[in-house]
Formats: structure tokens, C-alpha cells, sequence
């Protein structure tokens, strides 16, 4: 008798479920800062990426193949290229509309502000390391 147990996914089911575990928990951690119940978001957060990260390694079946890799390189790419281009048009009036008293940066904008700084800064290391090695 067989004492490991395994899961049958078919890759479309574990797509959709790792897709909406991983919305959950992002959902859930940003409702527990908006509710002030952060213990809770953060319960929800971690046991939804748990199980995520968890349902590889309890299945027999491959979940990802070629096709999925460049799905994800087409998304991050698109992902980026949006937030790119806010980011060039939000930042500068931004700092317009601080020159001119119109916008106070807060403990909030500045931490986006450099967040974003420091995800292009990343994507350009990687850029570079990818094209170099």
C-alpha cells in the first residue's frame, strides 16, 4: 500500500486555483490593513501562498510547460510597460504639483514613489545581467 498521497490537478485547474488563491491573499492582506485587522490578513495571506507553493510538490502531473513560461514573460513585460508609463507621467506632475504647493509628499506617495524606483532598478540589473552572463 501506497503511503504518499498525491493530487491529480490538470494544469488548467491548478492555473485557476493558484490564480485565485494568489488574489485571495493579496485581497486578504490588503482587507486587513483597510479593516484594521491585520493579524487576520495576514493569516489568510500566508496560508493562501502556503498552498500555492505547497500544491507543486503534492502532485503528480506537470503544471507549467513552455507555453506558460512565455505567457508570463509576455505579462511581466506588459505589467512593467504599463506601470512604465504611469509611472512617466504620474511622477513628474507630481513633482509639479509639489513645486507649486498644490501636493505635500507623504510617508505613503514617498514610499510608492520609491518602490517603483527600486523595481525598475532591479528590472535593469536583471536586464543586464541577463544580457552579459
Amino acid at each position: 500500500m501506497n503511503s504518499t498521497t498525491t493530487i491529480r490537478f490538470d494544469p488548467t485547474t491548478y492555473r485557476r486555483t493558484t490564480f485565485g488563491l494568489t488574489l485571495l491573499a493579496a485581497f486578504a492582506l490588503a482587507f486587513g490593513v483597510v479593516f484594521e485587522v491585520p493579524f487576520v490578513g495576514i493569516a489568510v495571506y500566508a496560508l493562501g501562498l502556503v498552498t500555492v507553493f505547497s500544491l507543486p510538490a503534492v502532485t503528480d502531473v506537470r503544471l507549467f510547460d513552455e507555453r506558460d513560461d512565455e505567457i508570463a514573460r509576455k505579462a511581466a513585460g506588459t505589467t512593467l510597460t504599463l506601470f512604465g508609463w504611469l509611472s512617466a507621467i504620474v511622477y513628474p506632475s507630481l513633482v509639479a504639483l509639489s513645486a507649486t504647493g498644490q501636493f505635500s509628499w507623504g510617508p505613503a506617495s514617498t514610499a510608492v514613489a520609491f518602490a517603483t524606483a527600486a523595481v525598475y532598478a532591479v528590472y535593469l540589473l536583471a536586464l543586464g545581467y541577463h544580457r552579459y552572463r
